[in-house]
């Protein structure tokens, strides 16, 4: 489960009163009246069918209906968050959210409801934010009726059973030992620490032992049934269903049972206290951060206008601060060499009554002696943007690229929708749920200049982030330490005084932006179909069947062989990447404005990607300015220095992860036949010079093949001219069947990998995984299969029953077709013997369970498993990716998708429990082991791997 304390400002989610316009009553026979709210504006790329009703007991639901998908979705938002916590219960609502799973008066075996999700090819989770609590899951369309029956008994009789209470305790307590030296978690619970000591935000949201525990004169059962019966109300509960059903199918579901939800009637609690009143304006804040981290923001409180979403003050504002266009604050700051990025965003509603302009700035080193500079430079920009930004021209644009994108919007994937729409309700008028990002009604000076006014220097909250931060107070319930103090006269003047020097320009009009519509070519090519294969290249396109838009994925590789043979080729390569992305963040940042993502990145291979999606029609004259780039890239000293600093921060900063993401960071390295040690990389970085780089950048001129793989609005003619175009730039030679693919091993039964390491982070880690000894689909499914009955298994007793952390987890993978099995734990109380010992006892104990699966249980779990597979891709992306994996492996008969699927409908009883037997308990795989210990286990030994 999720504590996403600040996901909903970070997503800028729109909200409202909720208004009602005019409404009709169904009369059901059982159940009362069933009010049909207005109809959702949908996009007219949007096939899906929409209803929006109000159930007898005022819970309010939308209804999603494609019959195209095999999957459904649901999710509950329910109007309460940690702002509602008690002072004497810190965490209440998120141990709430904990608790509620652990079982209901009609379903009183705990996570029952999980197990049967996991058993239909599903997941489920859930998270609690400031403000509301959201519940959701997705899962086989088939058995939509039956999960309902578990879910809605959540809302119903749930047990909270006082036995669970520790271990529910633990368990948030774990989730708080896990984040409390992130700094993202610390620095939002740092932005509550400097704010209105009256407002909750100022408190602990996520709970842990101390906070969630009986106090005199509050009872932690006592205080959880009271939260619950007071807020978990139908009238201030939304619901989400999405699902292949018809809407009157769907409807049914929902009135059957959801309908005998208790309401009380009660008003969904607001927070109306601004969070930054006077007294927390005009403040620096000093954080010592954790990781190797250079930052800097300057924030400024502002009002809650939410409501002014029809004219988008705040998007408009913040399209000109972010652009990186030249002259523009981004690229004027990159250029002179103090900051790697500049980005931001406005949540005005971050608060709840208050919110805020945040403009991020990070920094380079000499950036970080230069702080007064960088601020000036931003409070310049924001005096400009006031001066002269407020032009209609920009509100037109940002209208035409709002309207296209929402002609042409995506359908999203089934729980991404269900869990956006639930939230979106506690929000926003129903009508307007789909299309309220889109809507631009008219260009409001007022509106953008009310917000503007409440930049000021003398407001601003400016934010010193660095590991070398002078502090002089603990921030409670984390790591860290931070200081406060008032902005003087002294550093306004002099940053106005460095500001009158400065000279900025604001955006132009965006060339790649396109209004107009481009004709969408005959879909030939139903699978990848090779349009080009000479010496030095090869390409293939593909078009699409199901969604055949005016878009458009191309993905141009420089296949080489040399550029990860050794660590220092592997540094090199990574920072000539890191290179190519900075020198292209304007031409990144007006593609993105356009409705064109570009992603530039150099493969694990050290081979340079460059990928374009989005509109079609720029697409091709995109790829080749990306490609001139890369072949005629200048790399100067201060390039080199600025990427050498970063790639340094980041390997540092691998180290400060979470133990559970360094497990994964080792298993890379370990399953890799050339794999290379952070500490290798370390020693190869010092050694590297500025020479050295531009040589490298040269050798890719040498023995390299152009790969390209498109899909959608293209015609052969233009993947052809791309490709030959890229092999001429970079004098590719090497033939198609030379490309190279990344070594990894060959596992055999006595393979044995293992690492051991240390954290700074408190808690421990450890990884035991088996890999098979030759690549198999059908072993691959059998251990899918096989993770769809263990994983609930696993989580119930090492999480729930033992309370051994909470990250608790079990996966079926591969890499190059070699099946793999991982079991996976992240503790805060058990050394990692303890652990390994446990991990080990489950092992043992769960053959007895494998063993009872019935013929009938396991062609269910095969079914759902196959649906999830077959089920028509959900949108244009999703399709466009069908076959991306076969093209990069050199697969070409891309017929992976329905050979793992009769692999599946292969696999018997027998298969489960012979593989079982031989890799999990016995000794017929490679084994795989990765441990990392945490300070508050320094003593401990590590595990002994047997």
């Amino acid at each position: 489960m999720l504590n996403l304390r600040f996901q909903r400002a970070f997503a800028l989610l729109l909200t409202l009163t909720l208004l009602f316009g005019c409404e009709s009553l169904q009369k059901d026979a059982s159940n009362g009246s069933v009010r049909t709210l207005p109809a959702l504006q949908k996009s007219p790329n949007d096939d899906r069918e929409y209803r929006a009703i109000e159930l007898p007991n005022r819970l309010q639901v939308v209804l999603v209906s494609d019959p195209t998908i095999e999957v459904a979705a649901v999710s509950m938002a329910v109007g309460v968050g940690s702002f509602q916590d008690p002072d004497s219960q810190l965490g209440l609502a998120h141990y709430l959210e904990h608790m509620l799973f652990l079982g209901t008066e009609k379903y009183p075996e705990p996570n029952s409801f999980q197990k049967f999700v996991d058993e239909n090819a599903g997941v489920w989770n859930a998270y609690t934010a400031s403000d509301h609590t959201n519940y959701f899951f997705r899962l086989n369309a088939e058995k939509l009726d039956e999960s309902l029956d578990y879910f809605s008994d959540y809302f119903k009789s749930p047990t909270f059973d006082p036995q669970y209470s520790d271990k529910e305790r633990n368990a948030v307590n774990s989730e708080w030992s896990m984040g409390r030296s992130q700094d993202n978690r610390i620095l939002y619970f740092l932005s509550g620490q400097t704010a209105n000591p009256q407002h909750p935000v100022s408190r602990l949201s996520v709970g842990n032992l101390e906070t969630l525990s009986d106090k005199p004169g509050s009872v932690l059962q006592d205080e959880l049934l009271s939260f619950y019966d007071r807020y978990y109300s139908a009238n201030i509960m939304k619901l989400t269903m999405v699902g292949k059903q018809s809407l009157d199918e769907l409807q049914a579901m929902a009135v059957n049972h959801f309908s005998s939800i208790p309401n009380k009637n009660v008003k969904r609690p607001q927070v109306k206290i601004p969070a930054l009143t006077a007294a927390e304006e005009g403040k620096i804040i000093h954080y010592k951060s954790q990781m190797d981290i250079k930052r800097l923001m300057v924030e400024f409180p502002i009002p809650d206008n939410s409501h002014e979403w029809r004219v988008k003050p705040n998007t408009y504002i913040n399209n000109l601060i972010t652009s990186e266009e030249p002259g523009t604050l981004g690229e004027q700051l990159r250029f002179a060499g103090l900051v790697n990025t500049v980005y931001g965003f406005v949540a005005e509603d971050y608060y709840g009554a208050d919110g805020m302009i945040r403009v991020i700035a990070d920094l380079t080193d000499d950036g970080l002696k230069n702080r007064d500079q960088i601020i000036a430079a931003i409070l310049g920009y924001l005096e400009l943007i006031k001066e002269d930004g407020i032009k209609e021209r920009y509100y037109q644009e940002f209208k035409a690229i709002l309207e296209k994108d929402f002609a042409n919007m995506a359908k999203p994937d089934p729980m991404s929708q269900a869990v956006g729409l639930s939230g979106l309700q506690l929000e926003l008028p129903v009508k307007h749920l789909l299309d309220a990002d889109y809507i631009y009604e008219k260009f409001d000076r007022r509106a953008i200049e009310k917000v503007l006014r409440q930049i000021e220097p003398e407001r601003a909250r400016i934010w010193y982030i660095s590991q070398g931060e002078e502090t002089d107070t603990d921030i409670p319930f984390h790591k860290g330490a931070y200081s406060i103090r008032d902005i003087t006269p002294a550093e306004l003047n002099r940053w106005a005084l460095l500001g009158s020097t400065m000279q900025f320009e604001l955006p132009p009009e965006n060339p790649l932006f396109s209004s107009g519509h481009n004709p969408v070519v005959d879909s030939k090519h139903i699978k990848p179909f090779q349009v080009v294969s000479q010496p030095g290249a090869e390409a293939w396109l593909t078009h699409a069947q199901h969604y055949k838009e005016d878009k458009g994925l191309i993905e141009l590789s420089l296949n080489v062989n040399f550029a990860a043979e050794n660590a220092r080729a592997s540094v090199l390569s990574s920072l000539l990447g890191q290179v190519y992305q900075l020198q292209n963040l304007s031409l990144t940042d007006r593609a993105e404005r356009a409705g064109i993502s570009i992603g530039l990145s150099f493969a694990a291979s050290g081979s340079p990607v460059i990928s374009t999606q989005g509109y079609a029609e720029k697409q091709p004259q995109l790829m080749n300015e990306l490609v001139d780039h890369l072949a005629d890239m200048k790399i100067s000293e201060r390039d080199f220095g600025q990427v050498v600093e970063r790639y340094r921060q980041s390997l540092i900063n691998i180290k400060k992860t979470p133990p559970y993401q360094q497990l994964f960071t080792h298993y890379e390295r370990l399953i890799r036949e050339n794999g290379f040690s952070l500490d290798q990389l370390e020693a190869a970085l010092k050694d590297v010079k500025h020479q050295d780089l531009v040589d490298w950048h040269q050798r890719y001129f040498e023995n390299n093949l152009v790969r390209v793989y498109a899909f959608g609005n293209f015609t052969d003619a233009q993947v052809q001219e791309i490709t030959t175009y890229a092999a001429d730039k970079f004098k590719s030679r090497n033939q198609p069947e030379q490309r190279y693919l990344l070594p990894y091993i060959t596992p055999t039964s006595t393979t044995r990998l293992s690492i051991e390491e240390t954290t700074e982070q408190t808690d421990s880690a450890i990884l035991t995984g088996f890999i098979g000894t030759q690549p198999s689909l059908k072993q691959q499914a059998a251990l899918r299969l096989l993770n769809s009955v263990l994983s609930n298994e696993f989580f119930t007793q090492l999480r729930t029953n033992e309370q051994l952390g909470y990250v608790v987890n079990s996966s079926a993978s591969s890499f190059r077709d070699y099946p793999v099995f991982l079991f996976y734990v992240q503790s805060t109380n058990t050394d990692l013997p303890g652990v390994n010992e446990r991990i080990n006892q489950f092992r043992t104990e769960f053959k007895t369970r494998l063993d009872a699966i019935t013929p009938e249980s396991l062609e269910q779990i095969r079914r759902s498993e196959i649906s999830l597979l077959l089920q028509k891709p959900t949108d244009f992306y999703s399709e466009a990716r069908e076959h991306m994996a076969d093209y990069q492996l050199a697969r070409f008969t891309f017929d992976r998708k329905e050979r793992f699927v009769a692999a599946l409908e292969s696999v018997t009883m027998a298969d489960l429990q012979a593989v079982y037997r031989e890799w999990i308990l016995g000794e017929g795989a490679a084994r795989l082991d990765v441990q990392i210990k945490g300070s508050h286990f320094a003593e401990k030994p590590f595990a002994t791997v047997k």
